[in-house]
């Protein structure tokens, strides 16, 4: 039932009906809703589903010990505007036209989850590099918001490539903002 959700909102964009996704499943309604509860349930998980094949990517990413740090920032954030690229309408269904409660267990528990992962990563690197870590985590939060939001603004303007929109948002998570000088 997930799937055939995710077809129609692929083809029918997030304002989709739950009459539409229990035709495509090919079920009654009430059977849609005695399995997700209500549209909300199947907003979770219709997010699950979704996050699993993001996460995999975001955790090949970053568990490649090997790349440097520029590499993967860059590599990470390639991998959240790929999927926003290749997904449109489910990540509109997910991130934008979805109500505060749903947004708030499907798609900001995974972010949050996300962040957790790459304040790890981050405080390992800066541990091992004999540098200070404790500012990990709320620079992974952080960057983590940043692409979010970014990929929503890229998502509703198409202002540029995503290679562009990366390749910024990389430059700017490695090096600051230009132009600003270091403080001493």
């Amino acid at each position: 039932m997930v799937e055939a959700a995710v077809r129609v909102i692929r083809r029918e964009g997030p304002d989709a009906s739950m009459d539409r996704f229990a035709a495509e499943a090919g079920v009654a309604k009430p059977i849609l809703y005695r399995v997700f509860g209500d549209r909300a349930g199947l907003h979770r998980a219709v997010g699950e589903h979704a996050f699993a094949s993001l996460g995999a990517g975001l955790d090949q990413v970053l568990a490649a010990a090997e790349v440097a740090p520029r590499q993967m920032v860059a590599d990470a954030i390639d991998t959240y505007l790929a999927f926003v690229e290749r997904e449109p309408e489910l990540y509109r269904f997910l991130a934008l036209h979805a109500d505060p409660v749903s947004r708030r267990q499907a798609v900001d528990d995974y972010l949050a989850r996300v962040s957790r992962q790459v304040a790890v990563v981050l405080g390992d690197r800066l541990r091992s590099a004999g540098r200070d870590s404790g500012a990990a985590e709320a620079w992974a939060y952080g960057m983590v918001g940043m692409a979010v939001a970014a990929g929503s603004w890229w998502l509703e303007r198409g202002a540029m490539s995503r290679a562009q929109l990366g390749s910024y948002l990389t430059q700017l998570v490695c090096d600051g903002l230009p132009g600003i000088p270091r403080e001493s």
